[in-house]
């Protein structure tokens, strides 16, 4: 496969991701945003997001892994859900842990608030958290920080969220590993191509694990590891975010290879039934740490 992607590949030197001519940023799906890294952020409906909570909920058997459920039932605790998208995780919570309040926040927030116990910040994480030192007895994290560089995480994300969180406080990340497993031909392909494209770029997904290890460990943060293999024939969602992924990166990688457009368009047409056929999988990974 190696041999084939360097046959097709024909990078373009001195172009970085988010040049602003750059066809990345102006594609016709509306439901995409550059992230950091310049990977798609692909934003779905509230249905979607309901149906993607639901699953997770199937696949974990809970909503948190870190032991903070006596504090969450005592009352007072502060939660903070980092990238809330429509509240989904926190009116979960919030409606099993009512003494305690819950706080999301994100880009796009929610524009009304149905339980008294749930606010919502708009902010950008990158632009600082303004909240006091040791505010928040938990924090949550859910399928952020791959869009956010090493070094954005390293210096300013994880800082700050560690500056906010009490003493004793648990931090928790549930996050997606970039390996995709048992790959079929096709898949494998666009996978390898995107892939080169990003390190052309100075970008390593396949370093994303071991990164974020790295962000518990430098911080001095208590953690534990535990992770899930999903199966795409398990979950049609995350089927459909796969593909629309590299529908979106279409015209990134015409630019950058020698596949023309109607090739392009009948590889990915093979990429859902492989991702059945071969039981093509990824590892969903939670990341908890007590702040010492």
């Amino acid at each position: 496969m190696g041999n084939e992607v360097s046959a097709i590949l024909n990078i373009k030197k001195n172009r970085v991701i988010n040049d602003i001519d750059s066809n990345f940023n102006n594609q016709e799906h509306n439901k995409s945003i550059s992230s950091n890294t310049g990977f798609p952020v692909i934003d779905c409906e509230i249905d979607e997001e309901k149906l993607h909570h639901e699953f997770l909920l199937k696949i974990w058997n809970s909503n948190f892994f870190s032991p903070v459920e006596s504090i969450l039932k005592r009352g007072n605790a502060k939660v903070l859900d980092i990238g809330c998208g429509f509240g989904t995780w926190i009116y979960d919570m919030a409606k099993n842990y009512t003494l305690s309040h819950f706080t999301g926040i994100d880009i796009i927030i929610p524009k009304d608030v149905i339980l008294s116990n749930v606010n919502f910040v708009q902010i950008d994480v990158l632009d600082g958290l303004k909240y006091p030192d040791c505010s928040f007895d938990y924090i949550h994290v859910r399928d952020l920080l791959w869009y956010i560089t090493t070094k954005d995480a390293r210096n300013k994300v994880f800082p700050d969220l560690l500056r906010i969180l009490k003493p004793g406080g648990w931090i928790e990340c549930l996050e997606y590993d970039t390996e995709i497993m048992n790959t079929g031909p096709n898949t494998q392909l666009l996978i390898d191509i995107l892939s080169s494209y990003f390190r052309n770029h100075g970008i390593c997904p396949n370093e994303f694990d071991k990164n974020l290890l790295k962000l518990f460990k430098e911080n001095n943060l208590e953690y534990q590891v535990e992770e899930k293999i999903i199966y795409f024939s398990d979950a049609e969602l995350s089927t459909r975010k796969f593909i629309i992924i590299f529908k979106i990166v279409k015209s990134v990688i015409l630019e950058y290879t020698s596949i023309s457009s109607e090739k392009y368009d009948e590889i990915l047409d093979k990429v859902w039934a492989e991702l059945i056929e071969y039981k093509t999988s990824f590892r969903a990974i939670r990341y908890f740490g007590k702040k010492l």
